[in-house]
């Protein structure tokens, strides 16, 4: 989250002084804005796949998606000299320059990023349970005391559909998991983490799934 913040405002605070030292880089913008279009179009494609509980395969790709097109979107407001543009740009821009500086000193800022980003983030942790299973660690919800454990299966291999959400019994700082068994009415898992609970580590989980197959 640190990283994230920085860099919204390392590009806030670059696209800023564009508008000030009203630079001309007209082919740079045009790469931008296409840049931002195509991401927006992609970022549209993940939450109509969120709706239904589906993710793009790879651990960092929806992130990376929507990363880029925040960046580029703030870049393209301080390059751009249309008014249409910049003021499509200045929705999402100020509102994040504004939340990023808010950030620096009060946690305000911090909590309205991490409920814009919490549906892109990265698992936390990932591991391959068989050739069409995963399961990963994510941030738990608010009323969540632990983080959670989500499986997936692979579909049309580029999807990942969510199967099974649970919380694991409070463990936080989980940075691996290693599948014991996965059979019907058989799951179990083994959790390590950072040791900073009262559970034992490697923590054995078995969650109660009566469908993922």
């Amino acid at each position: 989250m640190t990283t994230f913040i920085v860099l919204i405002t390392l590009f806030s605070g670059i696209s800023f002084v564009l508008i000030l030292k009203k630079y001309d880089f007209s082919k740079l913008e045009k790469v931008i804005r296409k840049i931002s279009f195509y991401s927006l179009i992609g970022i549209l494609i993940c939450i109509v796949l969120l709706v239904f509980d589906f993710r793009l395969k790879g651990k960092h790709t929806t992130s990376i998606i929507g990363l880029t097109f925040l960046l580029s979107t703030i870049l393209l407001f301080g390059l751009t000299k249309k008014s249409l543009a910049k003021i499509l740009s200045g929705i999402l821009t100020i509102p994040m320059f504004i939340f990023g500086i808010l950030s620096l000193f009060a946690e305000i800022g911090v909590l309205f990023f991490y409920l814009i980003t919490l549906p892109f983030q990265s698992p936390m942790a990932k591991s391959e349970i068989n050739k069409n299973h995963n399961v990963e660690v994510r941030v738990g919800g608010f009323f969540a005391c632990g983080e959670s454990l989500v499986i997936t299966k692979t579909h049309f291999g580029i999807l990942d559909k969510q199967e099974y959400v649970g919380n694991n019994s409070c463990v936080t700082g989980i940075y691996k998991i290693e599948t014991i068994k996965f059979k019907e009415n058989n799951v179990q898992f083994l959790i390590y983490h950072d040791g900073k609970t009262e559970f034992e580590n490697p923590y054995k989980y078995q969650p109660e799934i009566k469908s993922v197959w």
